[in-house]
């Protein structure tokens, strides 16, 4: 339960509750495109709502592009992760 999560974390519960899911989590209702935001001979493809505006989708797709060394794309993009715990 989640009084157990965060005794083993050591955590307050401000801190833990905002990482839980709520219970009022909005499911994505809308049609997506996929977008590529790095180099066409090495893609990294991300989805975006179809309902953005033409200025708000090439303003989100410059703002993911300039940043897409921050997602994790691979696992060994994710140092200290046990490759144990992944599945084939």
């Amino acid at each position: 339960d989640d009084d157990s999560i965060l005794t083993y974390l050591g955590a307050d519960d401000s801190y833990i509750q905002r990482a839980l899911p709520s219970e009022t989590q909005t499911m994505l209702n809308e049609s997506t495109i996929e977008i590529n935001i790095h180099m066409e001979e090495d893609p990294h493809i991300v989805k975006i709502g179809q309902s953005l505006n033409t200025s708000e989708q090439v303003a989100f797709t410059t703002f993911l592009h300039a940043r897409n060394q921050a997602f994790a794309w691979s696992y060994a993009d994710m140092p200290g992760i046990d490759p144990d715990i992944v599945c084939p």
